[in-house]
């Protein structure tokens, strides 16, 4: 065993470091950097009760549509962190982070298997080192783990087609069920691509025997029992909302929600496309990015044909292309489409961008190469030491160590003497101070003339947090100390 781990790790030292690498630079200072707010501290108060028993919930969160929700695989994807790490958040969000890292030596793998260990390399630190995408790690979100699953997805289905191992159909499935409870704006259109993808392999698929198919949809099927459920007893809320989203009768203002969109409207989500992909390589949007931009367009117009026959760039080109040109006609959600709605798709992006980068034969199969990972790592470089080496005491700044600050002032002072605590948190309830305050400070009592506030900057509505504060303008100051964003005081009723 010890001889195959140590031939293992000479014969792949190179991607065993660039993944170590990006998971150091994804888990460095996350105890002080994670973004703990809303839907974080309503994810661990939920994690909590699954680990003591009280609540198995039935859905998971609610997506960008009110009404509308996932499945509750991201709530006991996250329980495992929480329990092992005693309920500290940051320690969880690691396992979350460990699972998208392994998107990197997956990137690499089935480039090398497809293509060459050039670019393989390339995926690899494109994907690695980009400063949004390691942002987009830590988020402790549930579409953070995401590209995992879709690269999972893209290896099982190589599987089956090239190689004609049907037997990881199951798995294909139970994959995708997931990844539909994680984003479903991402995994909804993972359908239509594979649909596209099978029917070009249609002899292929006739023989597959109808077993793995019978316990394909079987699984599947399984993983919606919780949300069926939940449906049948509350009279199916999420499927009225879903059709009425369909239809164009919620969240939006146009009364359908795919429609043929007008050049202006084109023209602005085609610029959308560009900014959300081309930032995961050039962080700024440079001229580089309109060379990266115009050199990718072009090389895909010559280059396809030839290419075509490679079974990972056929698959990848359809997992972008087909959900993109469905998204030029959708215009339900107000219109709006924001970044994370792609994210299942950036990972045939990276692949695809490396291998038309790879496309040519030397010198130029080394030059462009070169002076993009150059340019690359130099500006992704500057952004993540800024980042990562930021202080959490901007005026502004809150982040879990600027919560934790507050919260620990407060617990301690809640020992020497027993009080009441308000928070204040715009735009929403504080989940994240309620989750831990429950987890670090002793009871809290009410009506007690001993008062401790936190409360967080509101730059966006000022004037609610001095009305709030004006409630308790006529108390004695006792305490107060600020880390960046974030308030504590403690006062005295008179």
């Amino acid at each position: 065993m010890v001889k195959k781990i140590s031939l293992f790790v000479k014969q792949n030292w190179l991607i065993l470091l660039i993944w170590v690498l990006g998971l150091f630079l994804r888990c460095y200072r996350q105890g002080d950097l994670l973004g703990f707010y809303y839907d974080q501290g309503r994810d661990a108060q939920i994690a909590a009760d699954i680990i003591s028993l009280k609540n198995f919930p039935a859905i998971g969160p609610t997506t960008g549509i009110a009404g509308l929700y996932l499945g509750p695989f991201w709530y006991y994807l996250i329980t495992p962190g929480y329990f092992i790490g005693r309920g500290n958040p940051a320690f969880a969000s690691l396992f979350i982070i460990f699972i998208e890292s392994l998107s990197i030596p997956l990137i690499y793998f089935l480039l090398k298997k497809y293509f060459n260990t050039r670019t393989a390399v390339l995926g690899a630190v494109f994907w690695a080192f980009s400063r949004y995408l390691i942002h987009s790690s830590r988020w402790f979100s549930n579409p953070s783990p995401l590209p995992t699953f879709v690269l999972i997805i893209m290896l099982f289905t190589l599987k089956i087609i090239v190689y004609k191992k049907y037997k990881y159909l199951p798995l294909l499935f139970l994959f995708l069920g997931l990844s539909l409870q994680l984003e479903a704006a991402s995994a909804i259109f993972f359908f239509p691509v594979l649909i596209v993808f099978l029917l070009l392999s249609k002899k292929i698929i006739k023989n597959i025997h109808y077993e793995f198919w019978i316990q394909s949809i079987l699984i599947f099927g399984a993983l919606l029992i919780p949300q069926l459920a939940f449906e049948v007893k509350n009279s199916f809320p999420t499927t009225k909302t879903l059709i009425g989203f369909l239809s164009g009768q919620v969240n939006s203002l146009s009364g359908s929600s795919f429609t043929v969109t007008g050049l202006p409207f084109l023209i602005e989500r085609l610029r959308f496309y560009y900014q959300v992909f081309f930032t995961k390589l050039d962080t700024d949007l440079t001229h580089w990015s309109l060379l990266a931009l115009t050199y990718f367009l072009l090389t895909l117009f010559f280059k396809t044909k030839k290419l075509w026959s490679n079974p990972l760039f056929k698959l990848t080109f359809l997992w972008l292309f087909v959900p993109l040109v469905l998204l030029l006609f959708f215009v339900g959600n107000y219109g709006r489409l924001y970044d994370y709605y792609l994210t299942g798709y950036f990972p045939a992006f990276i692949i695809l961008f490396s291998v038309l980068l790879n496309s040519f034969s030397f010198p130029l199969s080394f030059l462009l190469p070169s002076l993009s990972l150059l340019y690359y790592i130099n500006g992704n470089y500057i952004h993540l030491k800024n980042f990562l080496s930021a202080g959490i005491d901007g005026p502004t700044h809150i982040t879990l160590g600027n919560s934790l600050f507050a919260v620990r002032q407060a617990c301690q002072e809640n020992v020497k003497e027993v009080g009441t605590l308000d928070i204040y948190v715009p735009p929403v309830t504080p989940t994240s101070y309620d989750y831990l305050v429950s987890k670090l400070c002793p009871a809290f009592i009410s009506n007690s003339s001993v008062r401790y506030l936190i409360y967080e900057v509101d730059t966006e509505n000022p004037d609610k947090l001095s009305s709030w504060l004006s409630k308790y303008s006529q108390d004695k100051l006792i305490i107060s100390s600020r880390l960046g964003g974030v308030t504590f005081e403690k006062r005295f009723r008179k």
